[in-house]
């Protein structure tokens, strides 16, 4: 056995020996072949996640440049677009709500063509708007390009639809030649078969500033010979269907094309567009404290740490953390075990993981080892939303490094808001909310289509003072002025289609050119959490510019459900156009011809809400009478994503038989809500809204009644 040992110890000796010699002779050549080894891993990194750039046409869809691709952009993308493309000038917006649908809207202006009612007035060159959506059945990255790319589309689907057309389109991408190439069928204004190709001939060169260069070509099947289909009269000549140019993507956001269009024309489009779905924000949260780590503090209550002491620790540090300490409830839980209740105000933080991670760093440094569980109650405007059971055992556990975030997660109850008994229960602490707050926002209103201009506008500031009065009555009062307004002197009736209802909205351009500083809200809300799910608020004040009244509201919303219903009502009276008052009287038209009527508003809807949280959808609808008195339905579809950008369309069916040309017209429109807090450097709640309705109308209307109780639960849930 020892002979056996020591021969194996001499070979293993001399295995070691010719492998020092191997590798010093060899060491050269080893870094040589080291850094060949990494060159080709990185090239083959990059083939294997390569792209095809998607181009856009001149709507700002994944296209060519008349005629559209199966292709789109990725989810999250918003982008704003222009195109000069004889005889028009498009003004383009291009929202992917989802990863298979995109939506553009677009605003036409005839160039040297006058409308011939408008026009006199200053309106300008005739125009008109319209929207498209593509839908995609499967995408050529979905298969790593081995398979094409199938995709339908309508274009021009609302409005007057003078460009209304429907098409299938199939796109295939030849990666390794930087290719692509569709072929598609379409119907009305793009007729039969059309097809286009795109180019990247400098991809993978040496020439990076060269590598987004794009040759195109596409076969144009619109009809413009067609009186029908093409509507100005200059653009009506074709001397070939074959439009071809390039395009040249700048700083991976900035589309640049010019192309020859009909054998006829040199066009130009240029579009700007950024994924704000997914953004991390353009500045990094370098003013955010990092999550709680020291000093850490696990003295049980008593005579070495003084519950004042205790109270004090803990405030501080919730307080550092961005998160407000309401009170403190010291009680023995079902077990017997010492437990504290804490009502916390979240005033920071978007997302619930993000308060999540706040509290879990704070109890597990700072509990006490004597207590055993914490209730943790999330509070928003004057009342709780919801309750989390903090096991400290697993907390300890958590901080141990035991086990993860996701399993504390699993293991930390949320349920329904529960309240102490106050005969078996200690009050440690208690704050009072914020008697007041000021806030300054911009103040935007826009209008399109004024007989006297395309687009009119009022930019200036408002300043929000609000607070809790005693009793946790929530006030605001919001006062506002326009700095720069060309809205001044247009009219509150449609010259084409003048409304026939009651003027319960149409009107309010009056209100909008009131100069000076004005009252915009003045009101008072109470919310009230009644347990088991139900939430109630009453409101009265003045609302908006145009109203103010009382409202009641309740809504069933429980904790971890998809689903919510609610039902509410207001009571309400039209503001005089300038000062503080309120008139009995409201607007309507015969034809052209004023009259004017007792008014009393009221409105009273039952709301369905349902969160599809694995596509990330709210839905929303809206059933009863409207201001206009009209009854009907309202139908809200919103995508919201992880940067906090909210994405909403809306369509209302009523029995108004409002008409525009003719037509009985209901209400849709588009609103976009994006929080501030993307350019900031630090965490931020508040947020910017835009809407935008097809036609400003009296069908379908709802004045504002204050803050919706769905959108105050919801927003601490997300």
């Amino acid at each position: 056995m020892h002979h056996f040992s020591c021969h194996h110890f001499i070979w293993v000796l001399l295995f070691i020996l010719l492998e020092i010699i191997s590798l010093q002779a060899a060491s050269p050549n080893s870094c040589e072949n080291l850094m060949n080894d990494l060159l080709v891993v990185d090239y083959w990194n990059r083939r294997l996640n390569e792209k095809m750039p998607v181009t856009y046409n001149h709507l700002y869809q994944g296209g060519y440049f008349a005629m559209p691709s199966a292709r789109m952009g990725a989810d999250g993308d918003l982008g704003i677009g222009y195109a000069y493309v004889e005889p028009y000038r498009l003004y383009n917006f291009r929202a992917q709500v989802l990863d298979r649908l995109e939506i553009t809207g677009n605003y036409r202006i005839f160039h040297g063509l006058e409308d011939p009612i408008l026009s006199p007035h200053g309106f300008g060159d005739m125009s008109d708007k319209g929207a498209n959506f593509k839908f995609s059945l499967f995408s050529p990255e979905e298969s790593g390009y081995q398979w094409p790319g199938l995709s339908f589309g309508i274009e021009d689907f609302i409005g007057t639809r003078g460009f209304h057309a429907r098409y299938v389109v199939l796109t295939h991408v030849f990666l390794p030649y930087h290719l692509e190439i569709s072929l598609g069928y379409g119907v009305k204004r793009i007729r039969g078969f059309f097809g286009g190709c795109s180019w990247i001939p400098f991809s993978n060169t040496e020439w990076k500033w060269l590598d987004s260069f794009c040759v195109t070509a596409e076969y144009d099947a619109t009809p413009y010979k067609c009186e029908k289909i093409e509507k100005h009269p200059h653009g009506r000549e074709k001397r070939s269907p074959i439009n071809f140019g390039f395009k040249y993507r700048l700083w991976d956001f900035l589309d640049l094309s010019v192309s020859y269009m009909r054998g006829k024309t040199i066009s130009c489009f240029a579009g700007a567009s950024y994924n704000f779905g997914y953004t991390t924000g353009f500045l990094p949260k370098i003013d955010n404290v990092l999550p709680y780590k020291s000093p850490v503090n696990f003295e049980a209550l008593g005579s070495l740490r003084p519950q004042q002491t205790f109270v004090s620790e803990l405030v501080f540090a919730f307080q550092e953390q961005g998160l407000t300490l309401l009170d403190i409830h010291l009680f023995y839980n079902e077990c017997n075990e010492k437990s504290l209740r804490l009502n916390v105000l979240n005033e920071t933080y978007r997302l619930e993981c993000e308060v999540r991670s706040r509290l879990n760093g704070l109890l597990a440094a700072l509990m006490p080892s004597d207590i055993a569980q914490v209730n943790v109650v999330i509070n928003s405007e004057g009342f709780p939303i919801q309750e989390y059971v903090f096991m400290m055992e697993a907390v300890r556990a958590f901080e141990d490094k035991q086990i993860g975030f996701y399993e504390l997660d699993v293991l930390t109850k949320e349920r329904e808001v529960t309240y102490p008994d106050p005969y078996a229960s200690a009050h440690l602490f208690s704050r009072r909310r914020h008697l007041y707050n000021i806030e300054i926002a911009p103040n935007t209103r826009t209008l399109f289509g004024s007989s006297s201009g395309k687009f009119k506008y009022a930019l200036g500031l408002n300043c929000a003072f609000n607070g809790f009065l005693r009793g946790d009555v929530y006030y605001q009062i919001v006062v506002g002025s326009n700095f720069i307004s060309n809205i001044g002197h247009i009219q509150s009736i449609d010259r084409l289609n003048p409304s026939q209802l009651i003027h319960v909205r149409s009107d309010i351009v009056k209100y909008y050119c009131h100069r000076g500083v004005s009252l915009t809200q003045a009101y008072l809300q109470k919310n009230w959490n009644l347990g088991r799910g139900l939430y109630a608020r009453v409101a009265a004040g003045y609302f908006e510019v145009e109203y103010g009244g009382a409202a009641a509201e309740f809504l069933y919303y429980p904790v971890t459900s998809p689903w919510a219903i609610g039902i509410e009502g207001a009571v309400l009276k039209k503001r005089t156009y300038t000062g503080l008052g309120f008139t009995d009287k409201v607007r309507k038209l015969t034809g052209f011809i004023p009259s004017y009527r007792k008014f009393l508003g009221s409105q009273m809807l039952v709301n369905l809400y349902y969160d599809f949280k694995p596509a990330h959808l709210d839905f929303k609808i809206s059933v009863g009478k409207f201001l206009a008195n009209d009854w009907g339905v309202r139908n809200e579809i919103s995508r919201y994503f992880p940067s906090g950008l909210r994405l909403t369309i809306w369509y209302t069916l009523t029995n108004g038989h409002d008409k525009i040309n003719g037509k009985t017209y209901y209400d849709k429109g588009v609103c976009i809500s994006m929080p501030f807090d993307i350019f900031y450097t630090y965490s931020e709640r508040s947020r910017w809204d835009y809407g935008l309705s097809a036609w400003l109308r009296d069908v379908g209307v709802q004045a504002m009644t204050g803050d919706h109780l769905y959108e105050l639960i919801d927003d601490q849930r997300q």
